[in-house]
Formats: C-alpha cells, structure tokens, sequence
C-alpha cells in the first residue's frame, strides 16, 4: 500500500467513524473501514480530535502531567519474520509456491530484510508519531510552555530503561525544543523510577492463566485452510514442510499489523485475507490483551492494581505543583502499553474500564485499537483562575476528552478529581 492510498484510507475512515463516539460504530464496522485496526496494538496511532470544549472563563493552563507509550516499532521477535520467510523459501524451491505465495515471498524477503536486528525498535513512524504529539500539545496549551516575559518553563521527563521508550521521550522532547530554544528540559531513564512507571507484579502474576485463556481462544478462531490453498499448489508440502498452518497464519497477520508501523516500505499484507479472517484475528487480538493487560472479570484486578504506584505518583507530584512547592511546566513519561492499559482502567475511562467475560462482550465495551495503540497518551492539563486561585483539570485519552465516573467534566475541579484518584489508590 503507498502512501496516498494509506492517507485517503486514514481520510475515509475518519469520516466514517464519526470520530469515534458520534455514531456507536460497531467493532466489526471499524474494522472493516480500517483493516489496519486488527492489528490490535501494533496499530500505528490515529489522531482523531474530539469536539472543541474551550475552558471555562477566566482559566489558564499552567501544568501538563503525562503518560504516553512507545510509537511505532518493529516486531521484538525475530521468528515473526524468520520463520514465514524459511518457509516461502523452501517451498519456492521445491516449485509449490502459487502466484498469490510468489508475490507473498517477494514481500517477505524485503519485509524480513528491513526488520533485521531492528526487533523492537522505535520506527520513522514512532518518532513522528510522538512529535506529532508534542507538537500539538505545545500549540493547544501555548501559556504552559511560554516563556515570554523571564517566566521559567521546566519540563521533567522520565522514561523506562527500554530504547524505544527512551528514543520516544527524545522525539518528543525534540520537537518541544525545536518550537522553544528557552524550554528547560531533564531526561531521566533510570532503575529509580521503575516501581511507578512499569510496575508489572498483578500482570506478571496472572499471565500464564491469561495467556492459556487467549491462545484458546485464538485457536478456535483460526482457520488456515483457504490461505494455505492459496499460498502453496501441493497439499503435501503443507502438511509434511509447514506443520502448524495456524501457526504460519498467525505468523503472517502479525507481519500485515506491523507494517502500517513501517509504513514507508508501502507493503500491505491484508490482501492475503478475506473480512471475516481479518475481523477473527482482531477479535483474537483484543481478547488476549483484555486478558493480559485489561480489567477483565477474570484476571482484571491485580492487573488494574499495577497502575497504582502510577497514579499516585501523578497525583502527588500535582499537588506540589499545584500547591507552589514545585516549579514543573510539565511532567512527562514514557512507557508500555502493560502500563497504559492498566492505568485508563483504573481511572475508569468509559472505554477502556468495561468488565466483562467473554471475546464478545469485550468486542463491544473494551476495543485495544482505541485503548492502546502505538503512542497512546494519557494527560492531565491543569487550569488555574489567577483571581480565584480555583484549579481545573482536563483529562485526556489519546488527544480526546477522557469521560470518567465523576461530577464536573470535562474540566473537572481538582480537589474532587485529587480525591476521586486518591480512592484509587489508598
């Protein structure tokens, strides 16, 4: 797929989907708009603002606290690439490669050749992606990062030990500084803060028992026969040289998903599957990070519980900030999706905190592409009145008013939003 043809999708997807929430758009609907939406997590960030809600009168933005993962990557498993590829090859060797398994190989090979000791990393997109981000923030809270007048504008930002994460903190802090020289700016990647920025106990703790739940369900929703029919002309070579079909399918869906993330090499891999193939493989997708990462009934709540430290550690560095014993503009952070998840879940954003059992119901309350595709963000922009001293904050998911189980959105007071987190929490 090239670049216009990625755009106008991007284009028609986003007047079809009303922006997200104007017209209740069926998970299989969105799909169907946007295949690249199956790809569940690998999913490349969408901008899509949400309806203009000015600040109420008199209020000023003077504080950013934030949470974002890692843009767009490459796969970290090499086998995702290696394995599909060592196939193709043997079976084009042996002459049992079709038209449509020709073509896949010429991909494959360029596909495998430009992931090479990549696995992992932070890609183009990624990087655009979280100055993308920057950007807009800087232009949509100007006062915040002003520093007219001798104000001082201090951003503290803190990343995991990953590199994609700490490659996604220097885009954006980057792209911070290219739009003001005079921003002060610390960047930190250090052990000290891992206990609040990717605590991982409650996911780690259930992640066997997830995981089995998922890869059940995966299995009962893949059905390899027609690709394999479709990629090799010898039924033999299938069962004797591939072996585990759903394995190799499963293989090539997570190649199509990853390459919007690399999307400069304008290669699509969704043409291999029909609509319905392609809907299964996202239903498996959302289900195995409902599980693992997610507030279901079943394993939700040691998982849910990881965000604490997290909350807790954006709350109280608000109050010093808020009580003038801290001198931040913004406080930014970088991380995982493992930490993301949990944290919108127990902040009890409308759409990503539904409880429920079952792959179905999870299709219809908690959808991974809009919970947590690559570069999701979480931000707390705080307004204060300079004659009442009043402080307003906004809380946003993913550039969009987050809608949460509290009075007085979407600037909400800060001492019933403080409260609201710290019971929580405590």
């Amino acid at each position: 797929m090239n670049k216009l043809t990625m755009k106008m999708r991007l284009f028609a997807a986003f007047l079809l989907l009303g922006l997200w929430g104007a017209t209740a758009q069926t998970a299989r609907e969105q799909i169907a708009a946007m295949p690249e939406r199956a790809g569940g997590i690998y999913h490349s960030y969408e901008y899509l603002p949400g309806p203009a809600v000015p600040a109420p009168k008199g209020y000023v933005p003077f504080y950013i606290s934030h949470y974002g993962r890692h843009g767009s990557r490459w796969h970290t498993s090499e086998k995702i690439y290696a394995e599909p590829l060592g196939i193709l090859r043997k079976a084009d060797s042996a002459g049992v490669l079709t038209p449509k398994g020709r073509d896949l190989l010429a991909k494959v090979e360029v596909i495998a050749a430009d992931a090479r000791d990549r696995y992992g990393d932070l890609s183009p997109r990624g990087v655009a992606e979280h100055r993308g981000i920057a950007e807009r923030m800087y232009k949509a809270y100007p006062e915040v990062f002003s520093t007219e007048d001798g104000r001082e504008c201090f951003v503290q930002s803190r990343s995991t030990l990953v590199p994609r994460c700490i490659l996604s903190m220097a885009a954006f802090n980057e792209r911070l500084k290219e739009l003001n020289p005079e921003i002060r700016m610390t960047r930190e990647s250090s052990q000290r803060y891992i206990p609040y920025m990717s605590n991982g106990a409650g996911l780690n703790s259930q992640r066997k028992a997830s995981g089995a739940v998922a890869d059940s369900l995966q299995d009962a929703r893949t059905h390899p026969a027609r690709l394999m029919a479709s990629l090799f002309s010898d039924p033999a070579f299938v069962e004797r040289e591939v072996k585990r079909p759903a394995k190799l399918m499963n293989q090539l869906l997570a190649q199509a998903a990853i390459m919007q993330d690399v999307e400069y090499l304008g290669i699509s891999l969704y043409d291999l599957f029909t609509e319905e193939e392609i809907y299964a493989a996202w239903e498996a997708e959302n289900f195995r990070r409902y599980v693992m990462f997610g507030p279901s009934k079943r394993f939700g709540d040691p998982i849910i519980a990881d965000a604490k430290p997290l909350l807790r550690n954006i709350v109280e560095t608000a109050e010093r900030v808020v009580a003038g014993e801290e001198n931040l503009s913004a406080s930014l952070r970088f991380g995982h999706d493992v930490n993301v998840i949990p944290l919108v879940a127990l902040l009890g954003v409308r759409e990503a905190s539904g409880r429920v059992w079952t792959a179905e119901e999870a299709a219809g309350v908690w959808q991974i592409h809009r919970v947590s595709p690559m570069a999701t963000n979480v931000q707390f922009i705080f307004f204060r009145n300079p004659e009442t001293g009043d402080v307003r904050v906004r809380v946003l998911h993913n550039e969009r008013d987050a809608e949460l189980p509290v009075g007085g959105g979407p600037y909400y007071p800060w001492e019933t939003l403080r409260d609201y987190c710290k019971s929580l929490y405590e």
